[in-house]
């Protein structure tokens, strides 16, 4: 069998390259026809009788088809895996009226728990005259700490200074 009884690379391309929407149901039946009887005619012919060119574009139609159809495996998978998780998480699903009872539940224990937090809060909260007398006494111990802190800066200066007087005085003798 010779690449005379094959369709020619140029014309596939053109077919391939002419949209369906510009054929006519005619042509794009012939073409599928033709497409058809090339494939089967290059998987018959020995590659030793084929033209390099020839070769060349089974094997690209060859890979596109391998391709094709593990495109379409894979699409398929997916889809069966999403349908089966679908179908799980459906039936793992509460009905509405028990979503609404388990919703309608879980606001009443956050109501449940805001009150008692807010009842701790306020039974814990010092009142205004407690605070103000504590904030005195915090104010009265840091005016003293402040006055003796001062007083020991103040002795530590007159200490050195006396000391630097009487080295100036010892050392000029």
């Amino acid at each position: 069998m010779s690449d005379d009884m094959r369709k020619g690379v140029g014309s596939q391309v053109q077919e391939k390259l002419t949209p369906d929407s510009q054929k006519s149901t005619t042509e794009q039946g012939s073409e599928k026809l033709s497409s058809l009887g090339d494939k089967a005619a290059g998987s018959l012919q020995p590659g030793d009788s084929k033209s390099t060119t020839q070769e060349a574009s089974d094997k690209a139609r060859s890979g596109a088809d391998d391709t094709q159809d593990t495109l379409k495996g894979l699409s398929n998978q997916a889809s069966d895996t999403f349908n089966n998780a679908s179908g799980k998480v459906s039936e793992n699903l509460p009905s509405g009226g028990e979503a609404k009872d388990t919703g309608n539940s879980y606001l009443n224990q956050a109501q449940g728990l805001a009150s008692d937090a807010q009842k701790k809060l306020s039974e814990s909260t010092p009142s205004s005259g407690e605070a103000q007398d504590t904030g005195k006494t915090y104010l009265q111990q840091g005016q003293e700490l402040a006055s003796n802190a001062a007083k020991v800066v103040s002795d530590t200066l007159t200490d050195a200074a006396n000391k630097i007087s009487e080295s100036s005085n010892t050392g000029s003798k």
